[in-house]
């Protein structure tokens, strides 16, 4: 399976964070996580499709920067575990 190059927006929002994702190929499994936030993701592990627009939320319990939470946030696919 091609490694795809998955591309992240984070813009803030009333409780947290949403994430814009979009891959140039097709990304299997995609896993969001953001290391030591306090919070939940509105989804996870889910399929991306080439060039279609997938938007999740990062809810957050405790508050946190914008440029922390872009540092925190790892973004995955299972081409990465290969």
């Amino acid at each position: 399976m091609p490694k795809p190059s998955i591309s992240s927006d984070v813009t803030t929002t009333r409780g947290g964070f949403k994430i814009s994702l979009v891959s140039d190929k097709f990304a299997r499994a995609v896993y969001l996580s953001a290391s030591n936030a306090d919070g939940f993701f509105s989804d996870n592990y889910f399929d991306l499709l080439p060039g279609k627009k997938v938007e999740v939320e990062f809810r957050t319990h405790a508050r946190v920067s914008l440029a922390d939470f872009r540092n925190r946030l790892k973004v995955r696919s299972m081409a990465d575990a290969f």
